[in-house]
């Protein structure tokens, strides 16, 4: 499953030379990761509602090139596999002239609000992106 987000960089993002600081590309990821659930129909606020919330449990940046203060940036956002206890996001992030500028993830942990404990991924998410999975297997054996 496969999303794109377009971000510009803004100003107060970037250092004195217009490159953009190291951390802001986490923010690029959430920003990326909460349009496509969003997207897909599961927006963060449903899930918390139900009780699930989603915490960080790892981040890994690798930067290639640096992004600059006024490029539109396109982020795009993978799911590579089926969740069971936690979900891993995968990011590539691209400048305006399509040069990658850095790749990474995120690993989120499905846990129980009230309990504070871990659980398995919530079903109303893996039937959508069970949805995906089978689409793209579709898709893939008819191009055989």
């Amino acid at each position: 499953m496969e999303h794109k987000t377009h971000i510009t960089v803004r100003y107060y993002e970037t250092d004195q030379m217009g490159v953009v600081h190291h951390s802001n590309y986490i923010r690029y990821f959430e920003t990326a990761r909460e349009e496509m659930m969003t997207h897909i129909g599961i927006p963060y606020t449903y899930t918390e509602s139900l009780g699930i919330i989603m915490p960080v449990h790892a981040v890994h940046c690798d930067y290639i090139h640096p992004a600059r203060y006024g490029q539109v940036l396109t982020v795009v956002t993978t799911v590579k596999e089926m969740p069971r206890s936690r979900i891993t996001f995968h990011y590539q992030v691209f400048s305006d002239s399509e040069v990658l500028l850095a790749t990474g993830y995120v690993t989120l942990a499905f846990v129980d609000a009230s309990r504070g404990v871990p659980v398995r991924a919530p079903r109303f998410l893996t039937e959508v992106l069970e949805k995906y999975v089978n689409l793209k297997k579709t898709n893939k054996q008819e191009n055989v």
